[in-house]
This record gives C-alpha cells, structure tokens and sequence, in this order.
C-alpha cells in the first residue's frame, strides 16, 4: 500500500540586503521575487530606492530550479501545485521567523515602517503570508501578480488594517485584460479598499514605476 508521509527539517534559507541600515534609514521594504528569479538580482531593481535611504530585504523562495531545461542559469520558486500545502507552511514559517527575528526589532529600533512587495508569483506569496502567518506590516504592494485565490479575505482583520496597493501592466502578457478588475473585486468582496494603479507598460518593476504607482 502507498502512503504519503511528511516529515519537518531543518532548512537554510538565503536572503539579501541593500542599503545601509542607520538612525537614518527611513523605512524598511521586504521584497518577494516572481517564479525562477534569484532574490540577488532581483533586489538590485529597487538600488535607488535604497540609495534614497530605505533598508531592502529580500528572502529567496526555497526551492531552486534550472531556468531552461537541465542546465544554465537558475532561479528560485515559492512553491508548485505539488505538495503546495506543505510549501506553503514552509514559506510562511521561514518568512516569519525571518520578520520577528531580524526585520521587525530593527523598525521598532527605530521607529519605522514596514513595507512589502510581491512581484508575479510574489504577489501570491506575500497574501498567503500576511494572512497565513503573524507578520503585521504597514504596506503590501501587489505588483503583476495575483492574491492567492484560495483565500476569503474577509476573515482576516488584520490584513484588512494594511494598506493595500494593487498594480497592473497594461500590457501584461501573462494575464487577461480584465485581470486588474478581478483581482480589484477580490478584495472589495472582503470589504478592502485597495489603492489600484495601471502603468503602462509589461511584466516588469522599477523604481521608477513604484514612483509613479506608490508615492
């Protein structure tokens, strides 16, 4: 007979900073990357955003894969629809324990503001977080990406407290040009009132961008 078993370990997880954390620094961004993206090139997108004086983080998703076929360059993922569940606790832990152990003294330290981003698959990682785990933050920037679908949001008060931001491309080719309402409705049904924003332009995050979309 077959039977599926699970068993925890432990795992070393990596993560990337930028900037120069000091009685300065005017916030803190946490950054989640897309499907097949390294968290250390990723993070080098929002260099001005640090120069600026905010502090970067950015976890990298646990399991690694090659980008094209079985060789070359690599990337990371959150999570697959095999074994999903299990992946997803192990995210959310992993984020958490890297929030209260690392990130969240230095705000308090400080007396600064936590921010979030999830970018493609990112944005999907970071709803099942502020949802799933113990992470309270100040702001979560949806960028090219979708909440995860299996959520009601309405049964989470404390993301409903967060500031919420929903950006789309208006030439995104991984979606359907009524994505943005969709996802928009999603959270409306919950009784969020998101900040929405439409760049023009494809799948794709910049400083820049975030000007335009969040400040």
């Amino acid at each position: 007979m077959l039977t599926e078993h699970h068993i925890p370990v432990t795992r070393t997880a990596r993560y990337f900073t930028l900037g120069e954390f000091s009685d300065n620094t005017k916030d803190i961004w946490i950054v989640l990357h897309g499907h097949r993206q390294l968290a250390g090139k990723f993070i080098m997108q929002f260099e001005e955003l640090a120069k600026e004086g905010s502090f970067i983080y950015a976890p990298e998703g646990l399991m690694r894969l090659y980008v094209k076929g079985d060789h070359g360059d690599v990337g990371a993922s959150w999570m697959t629809k095999e074994d999903r569940e299990s992946d997803i606790k192990d995210y959310v832990n992993y984020l958490d324990r890297l929030f209260f152990d690392e990130i969240e003294p230095k705000a308090k330290l400080n007396k600064i503001n936590i921010n979030t981003l999830g970018f493609s698959q990112g944005a999907a990682t970071l709803s099942r977080w502020l949802t799933l785990g113990r992470a309270r933050v100040n702001k979560a920037v949806f960028w090219c990406g979708s909440l995860a679908h299996d959520l009601n949001y309405a049964d989470y008060p404390e993301f409903r407290q967060t500031e919420i931001h929903q950006i789309f491309a208006s030439n995104d080719p991984y979606y359907k040009s009524d994505f943005p309402e969709s996802q928009i409705q999603l959270l409306k049904n919950a009784g969020i009132q998101p900040k929405s924003y439409i760049f023009d332009g494809g799948h794709e995050i910049g400083v820049e961008l975030m000007k335009k979309a969040l400040f």
